[in-house]
């Protein structure tokens, strides 16, 4: 079946939609949504064992998260974000919750991009890499 592994690599970001909307629904406020909007980030998903990494690299700045499967962990955040990522019906899903929000993040691979889905309440943003060779 669907494993962390087609995952895991380098990827570029292509397109990018609604997801101004969506840093506005998760609190982020000018300047900084301007420069979130703009960053192009590069997507390093890589795997040791158990434990999986995600790092998003832009010229902005670098956000790096390490965890297991299905065990939640507390995000370094400002905001103390209690995040959980597992997999579900071949998508990789991190669920993230703070002072009484919680925001979804969906990502699967469709026809060898990683298409990421932002979703909260009934924003969703959609996000798409291409794998680098």
């Amino acid at each position: 079946g669907i494993t962390v592994d087609q995952f895991v690599g380098k990827w570029k970001l292509v397109d990018s939609e609604k997801f101004k909307q969506y840093m506005q629904k998760v609190g982020m406020k000018e300047p900084l949504l301007t420069f979130a909007c703009s960053a192009k980030p590069n997507m390093i998903i890589t795997r040791d064992k158990e434990t999986i990494s995600a790092e998003a690299k832009s010229t902005l700045k670098t956000h790096k998260i390490k965890f297991k499967l299905n065990e939640e962990f507390d995000e370094k955040t400002p905001g103390g974000h209690q995040v959980k990522v597992f997999l579900r019906d071949g998508k990789l899903i991190q669920e993230q919750r703070w002072v009484g929000k919680s925001t979804t993040l969906e990502r699967v691979i469709e026809n060898g991009k990683l298409e990421v889905k932002c979703i909260m309440g009934e924003v969703v943003a959609i996000r798409i890499y291409e794998k680098e060779a």
